[in-house]
């Protein structure tokens, strides 16, 4: 990129700070599903990816949920969030800095056999070793994690849930871990024939592209992250431009991290490019088309508020209450 470009791109930049949120929510069809997505259910008040976090999101008005999934070594698909205690996130989390959720994951001590890829324990280490707490408790909560299959037999019963957005939690450099989780998925999905659509969310080409190859049966979602810094040209990093390349149709882009310097700024930026995207490819594609932009994870009022208006299609949020009331407000179909 030259000088010049650069030049104007920062120009650019420096003026969208100063830009606000549209005074009134972009025309759109009114039959259109809103997606009000528990993120982990309803991790404010409940124990994450847990089934009180998500009966919790029901009541509160969610009519889609997210969950992680890891896998054991023993190959029973958990429902749990850090593959690895030991990694950035994970250390986080261990150390109360994720905002929002009212407990924290307990891992076992760093000289322990047991602090490790949960791929590389079994479900009964697991579920012996690794337990959640509340912050600034001294006393693990008596809740035992639950399983994928403990997951579909709750979820079947419950006729709201329009949507379960699975988030593999499988490194990139575990391509046949990936295989192994996403046949117990099938296996479960076969056996349970839910209603509510799955949607297999991940980060890395190299797990979506053989598990679409290999489990054709479901949508999938390449999870589109910024980077740190400055970024001039959100765009370049367009979700629907990643779903129009491998054929997915949901687009999920996650709010950029504190290290994207004017993160919300940008991130408004890059679902208002979106939603316009969605909109000429549609028409451009019939046969490809992008169903929903989904944006994650959305907790502030105003960020919700700005988002919907903008003319998103669904939002993963820690606060299902607070987005559903939005929603409503805005007479949007859920």
């Amino acid at each position: 990129m030259s000088s010049e470009n650069s030049l104007k791109l920062l120009w650019i930049w420096i003026k969208k700070l100063f830009e606000r949120c549209p005074k009134k929510k972009i025309a759109k069809k009114q039959t259109d599903l809103f997606i009000v997505c528990g993120h982990r259910g309803s991790p404010t008040k409940e124990i994450e990816n847990t089934i009180p976090s998500f009966d919790l999101a029901i009541k509160e008005g969610a009519n889609s949920i997210e969950t992680d999934l890891c896998i054991t070594k023993d190959k029973i698909v958990v429902l749990w969030h850090d593959w690895n205690p030991n990694d950035t996130v994970a250390l986080l989390r261990e150390k109360e800095l994720e905002p929002d959720v009212k407990y924290k994951p307990l891992f076992p001590d760093h000289f322990s056999d047991y602090r490790k890829e949960i791929s590389k324990l079994t479900l009964s280490e697991f579920l012996q070793n690794y337990h959640y707490i509340e912050k600034e408790s001294s006393i693990p909560e008596n809740i035992e994690i639950s399983t994928l299959k403990d997951f579909f037999e709750w979820a079947v019963k419950k006729e709201e849930l329009q949507q379960i957005f699975f988030d593999l939690k499988v490194p990139s450099s575990n391509t046949e871990l990936s295989i192994d989780l996403m046949q117990e998925v099938k296996k479960l999905a076969d056996q349970f024939k839910p209603k509510f659509k799955i949607i297999i969310e991940t980060y890395s080409t190299k797990i979506l592209l053989p598990l679409k190859e290999k489990f054709p049966g479901f949508s999938y979602s390449l999870d589109v992250e910024l980077p740190p810094g400055i970024v001039l040209l959100p765009r370049k990093y367009s979700g629907v431009k990643k779903a129009l390349k491998y054929l997915n149709d949901i687009a999920i882009i996650l709010r950029p991290r504190f290290t994207t310097i004017a993160n919300w700024v940008t991130f408004r930026r890059l679902i208002n490019f979106e939603v316009k995207k969605q909109r000429r490819c549609n028409r451009k594609y019939p046969d490809k088309q992008i169903k929903y932009i989904v944006g994650g994870t959305i907790n502030r009022e105003s960020e919700i508020d700005c988002l919907i208006k903008l003319g998103i299609d669904g939002i993963q949020t820690d606060y299902p209450a607070r987005l559903y009331a939005l929603v409503k407000q805005y007479n949007l179909k859920s």
